[in-house]
């Protein structure tokens, strides 16, 4: 029986090539070739790709749409009115988890119990320094990874995961700290891996993708100030990716 052959476009090259219809590598031969000897073929992928780490390193982010940035920051203070309750707030600790950081989580959804916030009250995060996430050097980013994901070990547990804690620990690190919630998680092609590399990599993409545009950010950051709710620019891209990608986008 003759397998049915299909007209395919090369996701690499562009060239259009002739494969089985069942295929769902989109490669050329020449491409898939190359890709391979350099260990980013499907397969190698796959095999290097392990349920402890994050799958964001072969996976494309979504990109926000700048155009409408300043309207969707605008659309959300105007929808959501967190900004006096969770935004402004600056915990009373800052470097130590107190049942304050688990009630301000709660104002933007974290829905968490005091029953379960208690196994970690009164854990230093101290050793975690008031760093901003898109000014520092490569670095200091490679050598400041491993104590962040040393502290977020500690913290994370049963009923404390990705989007609970960072919604905590965002307000005592505002510039270093993402919100990780589900909606951003998927729209930054995060998926999988253990709960410290879940955040982690979310901050590896935020970084990427604010400093790529961190001139676009700064001038939000001042549109922020305008609206009397200034926000750090790491806060004004978490939210664009809310907003955009989310739920409650301006046309819903």
């Amino acid at each position: 029986m003759t397998r049915r052959r299909i007209k395919l476009v090369c996701e690499r090259c562009g060239k259009e090539f002739e494969a089985g219809a069942r295929r769902r590598v989109v490669h050329c031969r020449e491409c898939a070739e190359y890709l391979r000897r350099k260990g980013q073929g499907p397969l190698q992928i796959q095999k290097k790709t392990s349920l402890n780490q994050p799958r964001s390193s072969y996976i494309q982010p979504k990109e926000v749409c700048w155009t409408r940035a300043e309207r969707d920051l605008e659309y959300y203070l105007q929808r959501f009115k967190r900004f006096q309750v969770y935004d402004c707030v600056t915990p009373p600790n800052l470097d130590s988890i107190t049942d304050e950081d688990r009630q301000l989580a709660n104002k933007i959804a974290a829905r968490m119990s005091a029953e379960t916030w208690k196994p970690i009250l009164g854990q230093s995060i101290a050793q975690v320094g008031h760093w901003d996430l898109l000014s520092m050097s490569d670095d200091e980013w490679e050598s400041r990874k491993q104590v962040i994901r040393t502290a977020l070990s500690k913290l994370l547990r049963p009923g404390i995961g990705v989007a609970r804690l960072t919604k905590a620990l965002h307000r005592k690190r505002p510039r270093l700290i993402p919100i990780c919630d589900n909606v951003v998680l998927k729209a930054l092609g995060v998926y999988g891996g253990k709960k410290a590399d879940t955040i982690i990599a979310c901050m590896d993409r935020f970084r990427e993708i604010g400093r790529k545009h961190i001139s676009r950010l700064q001038k939000l950051k001042e549109l922020s100030k305008q609206l009397q709710a200034e926000m750090t620019e790491l806060r004004i891209l978490e939210l664009l990716y809310w907003v955009q990608f989310g739920p409650f986008s301006p046309s819903s």
